[in-house]
């Protein structure tokens, strides 16, 4: 909103007014001071009577102009960034307004209207997809506001929501044309473009917010039908679904797996992990040969980042590491993005180098938790495709440009040793070289890490020496030609110590 200097709009004096020249005075600060606030509570006041007749109106609306018009009304009201307004939205119960209408659409079309096949391959009404919409804004308050908010109407809301997504999905499934974002009509007469925004997209982007807060994501977790849509969503290939709603989806997976008895919940669920980890893969075949602009490495790399996330929260459970280790699938992606360099890239946008930054860290975790492990969990990370994991944590190790992957990679190769892999770990061809440059040059003792336009000290651990004396600790497992090069690493690492 435009600023107003009230000193320089000018008011004509009564001698002004008669047509006499007579220089115009300012109002005083006093006088302005006295607008300014009636201004502002003539505003609020019409802001309020505006927000409070829309929630009368979509709360007492019947035939179809009426919801329509209620709607419109509300997105007159509702559409705007201001939380504190949303907040107050939500303590004059526009949400439970919304919730009762859509309840009420829903049982007239699938319950009154009841849809033959043909008509399932068509979107459902404008007002259902405007009903989301407004709630979806409404769902921009405070954490505060939106945990009352799911008191008050959270169950009831799942159950539609799981209603719409169903019968998107199956809309999707009967309608192979549909691969990008729908350009048929809806039955209510929405256009080709604001069709882009389905019911889908809506109806997960409002689960989206709800799971921003996390003592909400236990609830959700319980929920009969959300895990399975969750699932059903994120198999369909990139690009049948609008990536939005496979994203959120994906979201509200990864913020539930950071509540620890949402993880067993997670964890006990048939396909769940098959499917995040099928997320996680998703960008590994990506090449810079294969893009021909940056742009179309955004989603994939985007939906790749939180699906690690979920993952990296997944992993804790000594029985999902067991698990993970066993997925050849993850293991393979694991090791394509911690070795995914894209800081060297010529040209890549800085946006785009932190989301690649960040997913390599949370792939990087994820390894480093799964490989504590059980011994035989340990050798076939280590084993697993020729060694695939060691040779992409040795780039990292040695080229990334990222000082806090670079220190999970210690931390992962740490976690590897025990009497299984001793052997493996000692004679690989750059393993036992890296640790010993590392110790060799670890001064000094912090590095400054630039992210994002964000600063941070990263102290560098003791990770590589102590790998070096872990794997002493177990050279009795050792073959003689194996032992004499760690020997040989260590002397050199006493000799740089001084000892």
């Amino acid at each position: 909103m435009m600023n107003i200097d009230v000193s320089s709009t000018s008011t004509q004096s009564s001698n002004e007014m008669d047509g006499r020249n007579a220089s115009i005075r300012p109002p005083s600060p006093h006088a302005g001071d006295k607008r300014r606030p009636g201004r502002k509570e003539s505003q609020h006041a019409s802001t309020e009577a505006i927000r409070k007749h829309a929630v009368t109106a979509l709360a007492t609306s019947i035939s179809r102009p009426e919801h329509l018009t209620a709607l419109t009304v509300g997105l007159r009201a509702f559409n705007h960034s201001d939380e504190s307004v949303h907040d107050e939205e939500i303590d004059s119960v526009a949400d439970a307004a919304l919730c009762r209408l859509l309840s009420f659409l829903l049982f007239k079309e699938f319950s009154i209207d009841k849809l033959d096949s043909e008509e399932r391959l068509n979107c459902l009404p404008e007002e259902i997809l405007r009903n989301c919409q407004l709630f979806e804004l409404i769902c921009g308050c405070s954490k505060e506001k939106i945990t009352a908010s799911f008191q008050r109407v959270g169950p009831d809301l799942l159950r539609l929501l799981c209603h719409i997504i169903m019968y998107e999905i199956e809309r999707y499934a009967l309608n192979p044309e549909l691969s990008h974002p729908p350009d048929s009509k809806s039955r209510g007469g929405l256009d080709s473009g604001a069709q882009q925004d389905t019911c889908l997209q809506s109806a997960t982007r409002i689960l989206f917010l709800y799971a921003r807060v996390q003592s909400l994501t236990e609830a959700m977790a319980q929920h009969k039908k959300l895990l399975s849509l969750c699932i059903t969503l994120i198999k369909y290939p990139i690009d049948v679904v609008p990536f939005e709603a496979q994203h959120n989806v994906l979201f509200i997976l990864a913020n539930m797996a950071c509540c620890r008895s949402c993880v067993l919940t997670l964890s006990s669920y048939d396909s769940l992990m098959d499917t995040v980890a099928y997320a996680a893969d998703q960008n590994r075949v990506t090449t810079a040969t294969e893009k021909t602009s940056w742009a179309e490495y955004y989603q994939p790399l985007r939906f790749n980042c939180t699906a690690f996330r979920c993952l990296l929260n997944l992993s804790h459970p000594k029985e999902n590491k067991i698990t993970m280790v066993g997925k050849d699938g993850l293991l393979r992606s694991i090791a394509y993005v911690i070795g995914l360099q894209t800081s060297q890239w010529v040209g890549i946008p800085q946006t785009l180098n932190d989301m690649a930054t960040q997913t390599r860290r949370f792939a990087m975790s994820t390894l480093r938790n799964i490989a504590s492990a059980p011994p035989e969990q340990k050798y076939r990370l280590c084993s697993f495709k020729n060694g695939i994991l060691l040779d992409a944590l040795c780039t990292a190790a040695q080229d990334d440009h990222d000082p806090v992957a670079k220190e999970k990679s210690f931390a992962v190769i740490f976690n590897l040793v025990c009497s299984n892999t001793v052997e493996i770990l000692t004679m690989h061809p750059q393993l036992l070289e890296l640790l010993v440059d590392a110790v060799a040059s670890s001064h000094p003792r912090h590095l400054h890490v630039s992210q994002g336009g964000k600063h941070s000290k990263v102290e560098l651990s003791e990770m590589p020496y102590q790998s070096l004396v872990s794997l002493s600790h177990v050279a009795h497992y050792l073959s003689y030609a194996a032992r004499i090069r760690l020997e040989n690493a260590l002397s050199i690492v006493k000799a740089t110590r001084g000892m």
